[in-house]
C-alpha cells in the first residue's frame, strides 16, 4: 500500500504544483481545498485551520512568513504536553480513513513535531521543497513580501535545514527537490518521484496541473526587473 505523503516547505517553492501532481496518484487532499485569488493551494483547509489553531494554543505570537528561530520551533513542541490534542488526534483518524492522503500547508514547520507525536512516522513519505534563491526572491517581492536578497537566503535555508533535521533525528526518509528541478527536468523529477512513491506520474499529469512553460524558469529577467523595482520603491519596508 502506498505510504502518504507529507510535503514540507517554507512557501512559494510551487508546493501547490507538487502537491496537485501527487494528487494526481490517488491521494486525498480533504473535504476542501485552501484557494487563493489566483490559484487553488491544494492544500487540506482543515490543516490549516488545525495548525493555526495549534500555533495559538502553543503561544505562538510572531509573523511565520517572516520570522524563523529552531530554538522557537524546539519550544513550541515541548509546551505540546500542556494542551489537549484530541481535536488534532481525530483530524489524523479522519485522514488516515481516507489513506492515503496528502498534507501540504508551510505553517507545518513550526508544527510538523507536534504532529509527529500522532502519526506513524514509519508510513509517511516526505517531501522537501525549496528555491534557487534568485527565483525565490522575485516572488517574493513579487507578491509584495519586501525582503533582502540576504534575508531570503537566511530565511529559506534555516526552514530547510530545520526540517531535515527533524527528519533526520526521526529516521525519516526524503527526497528533497527545488522547483527548479521539476521545471527543468521534468521527466528525471517524475520518474524519482515515481520511484520514491512507488507511483505512476506521466508528464501528462504535470501539464493538466502546471499550465505554463517547462524547461525553463518560472520568473525571467523582466520579473527580476519588476521585482527590484518594488524592492527599491519599498527599501525602507524591507525585511533584512
Amino acid at each position: 500500500m502506498k505510504k502518504n505523503v507529507i510535503i514540507l516547505t517554507h512557501g512559494w517553492t510551487g508546493s501547490s504544483v507538487f502537491s496537485a501532481l501527487i494528487g494526481k496518484a490517488g491521494y486525498w487532499k480533504g473535504d476542501n481545498t485552501h484557494k487563493k485569488p489566483d490559484y487553488d493551494t491544494h492544500e487540506n483547509k482543515e490543516l490549516i485551520q488545525l495548525n493555526e489553531r495549534l500555533m495559538s494554543e502553543l503561544g505562538f505570537t510572531g509573523d511565520h512568513e517572516h520570522e524563523f528561530d529552531l530554538a522557537t520551533i524546539q519550544n513550541l513542541a515541548k509546551r505540546a504536553e500542556n494542551i489537549d490534542l484530541s481535536p488534532y488526534q481525530e483530524f489524523v483518524d479522519k485522514c488516515e480513513q481516507n489513506k492515503p492522503w496528502i498534507w501540504k500547508d508551510p505553517r507545518l514547520t513550526w508544527t510538523i513535531r507536534v504532529w509527529a507525536k500522532l502519526l506513524d512516522l514509519k508510513n509517511i513519505a516526505f517531501v522537501i521543497l525549496t528555491r534557487d534563491d534568485e527565483q525565490a526572491w522575485i516572488s517574493c517581492n513579487l507578491r509584495r513580501h519586501i525582503q533582502s536578497k540576504r534575508f531570503t537566503k537566511a530565511y529559506n535555508h534555516g526552514i530547510t535545514s530545520s526540517l531535515q533535521k527533524f527528519l533526520d533525528e526521526n529516521q525519516c526518509g526524503f527526497v528533497k527537490y527545488e522547483f527548479e528541478d521539476l521545471l527543468l527536468t521534468p521527466d528525471k523529477t517524475i520518474e524519482e518521484l515515481n520511484g520514491f512513491l512507488d507511483i505512476n506520474l506521466t508528464m501528462e499529469d504535470l501539464t493538466s496541473v502546471y499550465r505554463y512553460p517547462l524547461y525553463k524558469k518560472s520568473r525571467n529577467w523582466k520579473d527580476k526587473l519588476e521585482a527590484t523595482a518594488i524592492y527599491l520603491k519599498n527599501y525602507k519596508e524591507r525585511y533584512r
